[in-house]
This record gives structure tokens, sequence and C-alpha cells, in this order.
């Protein structure tokens, strides 16, 4: 009987781990068949990301070093608007145009040697028309110079973690210098999202406010389709020649989720519009955004000892939002602060940290932090503190 009941425990044993691990690995197929294939793209190259978190969704040769055509006057723009942030220039602020800006070839607007337009006018000539004067005009009026504005922007790209870009001007003609990754466009279109007077103006579909020369207007007309086909859609740029072929920097914005996506190298302009559509799709309809903690909120207070403070505010320096499958479980955050800390406090000192995770892992760690500094207290106000105590 003893030997019956253990090969009979045995069985229902190997029984139950044998339905577990099928209920495992039909649990996997689901959560797999849940999400979608991504389409297949005709591009070189191509990167989906979601702006909010960063996160990746859909990658392509995406640090390939590629010519980028037009595309590249988003970063003139950035730059432009930038400026105009920082108040170094007015949107009323006149642009002088130059022998150069006259002579440059393919897209433009015709400036005239000597002519002036304003700063609001040049944004839309480079936004809208794609016009290669008016982004040589413009970089060359906010640096001094086109070598100073190319330097400028240089210097930009390795700040925001471009490392397989370069650029040689500030308008896109071909050059073999000249080039970017889809990865580095999505990180510059990262931060381009975040200013609503660029989107202001990247998501214009025509414009009639620059005069033509003749005693009427230029009719520009953005070649970015996107904006008139698909819902969400304003901005960002794109871009042509015949080394670079048709290329793009597009986003679209639904709900709290927003969507960009890069493009380099399709073989036509139909097929660019195509693509940016389906792997945009793609993402809304399997990934969505859950905001986290917004910037500079205060997530708790840590106790000071021996400072000027007795207690110092942690933050977290940025928004957080994660990206996360429509078909994953909830989203939860969970903050740990250390209990106390000796003072000098440096403003940004970590203490502590706050973890994003689902039921199954892990998502994110990050730093919680001082968010302002706290000096350490000299013996003279540590001996009128007492004192304050004692008599008060």
């Amino acid at each position: 009987m003893r030997v019956r009941e253990r090969i009979k425990h045995r069985c229902w044993n190997g029984i139950l781990i044998l339905a577990l691990v099928m209920n495992v690995l039909t649990s996997s197929q689901a959560m797999a068949q849940n999400i979608s294939e991504p389409p297949s793209v005709q591009a070189k190259a191509a990167e989906l990301i979601d702006a909010n978190s960063g996160q990746v969704l859909f990658s392509k040769n995406a640090r390939q070093k590629l010519p980028m055509a037009s595309v590249t006057k988003l970063m003139t723009l950035y730059l432009a608007v930038k400026a105009i942030e920082s108040h170094q220039v007015r949107l009323s602020d006149w642009v002088p145009a130059d022998e150069t800006a006259y002579r440059i070839k393919g897209s433009q607007i015709w400036l005239e040697p000597g002519e002036r337009l304003s700063v609001d006018q040049m944004l839309k000539a480079i936004a809208v028309g794609s016009a290669n004067d008016a982004a040589y005009a413009l970089g060359s009026y906010l640096a001094g110079s086109e070598a100073a504005f190319v330097q400028r922007m240089n210097q930009t790209a390795q700040h925001l973690g471009m490392h397989d870009t370069h650029f040689t001007n500030s308008h896109g003609l071909h050059a073999p210098d000249h080039y970017t990754s889809a990865h580095d466009l999505a990180l510059l279109s990262q931060h381009a999202v975040k200013m609503p007077l660029l989107l202001h103006y990247t998501s214009m579909w025509e414009d009639r406010s620059i005069r033509n020369g003749k005693g009427g207007t230029l009719w520009l007309v953005n070649h970015n389709r996107l904006l008139k086909q698909y819902p969400g859609a304003d901005g960002l740029k794109t871009g042509f020649t015949n080394e670079a072929g048709y290329c793009l920097a597009a986003t679209a914005r639904q709900n709290n989720t927003r969507m960009i996506v890069t493009l380099l190298g399709e073989p036509t302009g139909k097929a660019r519009i195509q693509d940016a559509s389906a792997l945009m799709s793609w993402g809304f309809q399997n990934f969505l955004t859950t905001p986290i903690v917004k910037a500079h909120e205060v997530l708790g207070r840590v106790r000071v000892l021996r400072g000027t403070k007795p207690y110092v505010d942690a933050i977290v320096g940025q928004n957080v939002a994660i990206t996360r499958s429509l078909f994953e479980g909830r989203v939860e955050s969970e903050k740990s602060l250390m209990d106390q800390v000796t003072a000098p406090i440096m403003q940004g000192q970590v203490l502590g940290y706050l973890t994003v995770k689902t039921q199954n892992h892990v998502i994110r760690r990050i730093p919680v932090r001082a968010q302002e500094q706290v000096p350490k207290i000299t013996l003279t106000a540590l001996a009128w503190r007492y004192l304050w105590k004692l008599f008060a």
C-alpha cells in the first residue's frame, strides 16, 4: 500500500508541475499574441520611441550613420527656439540676408541680399517651406556666422547624447561629413517636442505671410502630409536629397501618449508617410504611457543632523513616465528614503530611490535627490539653538 501511495503521490506531483509549466507557457504565449508584430518598413534605418519615457519600441539599423537632408533643420529650429526662450532674440527681431544666403540652392524663399525678415517669418519659412536660405540666414544671425552656428549645432548634439551625428551646415544640402542616425534623431525629437513654440511652427500646414517680391505673398505648404492625414500629428520635419532619400522625424500625440518616429533613406515620399503612420499606429495600439511623478514633486522629507535646517525635501528632478504594453499588469511605484542624513547636504544629493515595477519585474529605479543644499551648522548657531529651546 505504501508503495502504491508513493507512486500515486509522485504521479500527482508530476501532473501538478506539468500543469504549472503549461500554465506559464500558455500565459507567455498569450502575452506575446496580445502584442502584435511591428510593421515592416522600407527605410534604411528607423526608430519608434515613446516621447515621455524615451523607451525604444521599434528599431531598425538605428545606429547607422546616414545623410539626413532637410531633417537637419530640426536642430536649427531647436536652437532658434532655445534662443527665444532664453530671451537672446525675439520673434519680432529682424534677420538680414547676405549674398551667400541669396546663392544657396534647393528649396528657398528667394531672399535678396540686404533683405530682412523677422525671426517669426524665418521660422515659418524653415518649418513649413523648408527654406535653405532662411535656415542659413537665421543660423548666421543667431551665432554671428554660419561656422559658429554649425559649431553650436555639433556641441548641442554631443550634449544631447547624439554621438552618431555630425553637422556641416544648417540646412541639410548634401555634404560627405554631414550625417546622423535614426536613434540620434529620436533623441533630438524627444527634446524638441517639449517646446510648445517649436511645435507651433512644425504643426503648420501652410503659410502665406511671407512676401514673394512681386507685391504678393508666398504660398508655403508643408511636405509632412501626416499633419493632414494622421490624428494628433504636429511635427516635426521632412527631408529629401538624392543621396539621403526621403527622411522624416515625426510625432503625434493621442491622450497622454506621444509617439516619435524617425526614418532615414526611404525610397519614396509615399513609403515615408506609410511607414511613419504604420509604426505610430502600432505603438498607440500596443503601448501606453503612465505618468509616475512630476518634476520637483516632493516625495518626502529627510531629517538632517547638524544642519542649518532640521529637514530637507526629497524630489525627483524631472517628469517620470513609464511606457508599457497595454497587456501588462498595473504599474506601481515604491519610494525608499534615508531616515536621516548628516549635514552638509548638497543640492541634488541622492537621498533614496523611487522604484517603479509591475507584478513581475522592476522597470526603473530612479534616484530621489535633495531639493536644496543644507550647510553644516556652526558652533555659535548650535549654541543659540540650544539656548532657544532651553528658555523658549
